[in-house]
C-alpha cells in the first residue's frame, strides 16, 4: 500500500530539503515585481506559493528562521504541525495548523515578516490522524508569500546566536535551532 505523503510527493514533484525537515516544491511565482528599495535587488515577485511536506524521516521540523515577508500557512493533510514564532520584539506566539479546529487547530496561519518561525511535525497522536494502520506521518502545507520568497531575505540563525538573544527563551527554542558551525 502506498503511503499518502509519498503520493504527494511523486504527484506533486516534490523535492527533499533537510534542512527544512521535509519536501518542497514551488508552484507559482507571480511575473509581477514590486519594488522592495531595501533588499538587496530592489525587487521582488508580487507573490510565491509553495507546497511543503514535513516529514519525520528528512527532520520532521524546520531549524528557526527569519523571512522578510509576510507568509500565510495553508493546511490541507496528514498530522497536526506546531507552529512557534517570535516577533522582533521578543513575543513568542505558538499555534497548532491542522485540521481539528475542535481541538484549537488553526486551518490557516499568518507569520509576519521578520518574525523567527520554525515548525515541527506532531506525530504522539498516530492513530487519529492515520487513513490505515502503520501509515507513516507527514504534514502537508502551502505558504503564499508577498512579497515573493528570495533567498536574499532569508536568515537561519545558529543556535548560540538565538540564545544570546533570547536566553529566556532557550528551553523553549533549543529544539528548534541549527547546530553552530564547528
Amino acid at each position: 500500500m502506498n503511503h499518502r505523503k509519498d503520493i504527494y510527493v511523486q504527484r506533486l514533484s516534490l523535492i527533499p530539503l533537510s534542512e527544512e525537515g521535509g519536501y518542497f516544491g514551488e508552484t507559482y511565482r507571480s511575473p509581477e515585481t514590486v519594488q522592495v528599495e531595501e533588499r538587496e535587488g530592489g525587487y521582488r515577485s508580487l507573490f510565491t506559493t509553495i507546497y511543503y511536506l514535513i516529514v519525520p524521516e528528512l527532520g520532521g521540523k524546520n531549524y528557526l528562521h527569519r523571512n522578510k515577508s509576510d507568509i500565510t500557512h495553508y493546511f490541507h493533510d496528514g498530522w497536526p504541525a506546531k507552529y512557534i514564532y517570535i516577533t522582533p520584539e521578543g513575543d513568542v506566539e505558538e499555534f497548532i495548523l491542522g485540521r481539528d479546529i475542535l481541538k484549537g487547530h488553526v486551518l490557516q496561519l499568518r507569520v509576519p515578516g521578520n518574525c523567527l518561525k520554525a515548525a515541527k511535525i506532531l506525530v504522539d497522536d498516530a492513530g487519529e490522524y492515520a487513513k490505515f494502520p502503520g501509515e507513516e506521518p507527514f504534514t502537508l502545507i502551502s505558504e503564499e508569500m508577498s512579497p515573493g520568497f528570495d533567498y536574499r531575505d532569508r536568515h537561519v540563525p545558529v543556535a548560540s546566536e538565538v540564545k544570546a538573544k533570547y536566553p529566556d527563551l532557550w528551553p523553549k527554542l533549543e529544539e528548534y535551532c541549527a547546530p553552530d558551525n564547528e
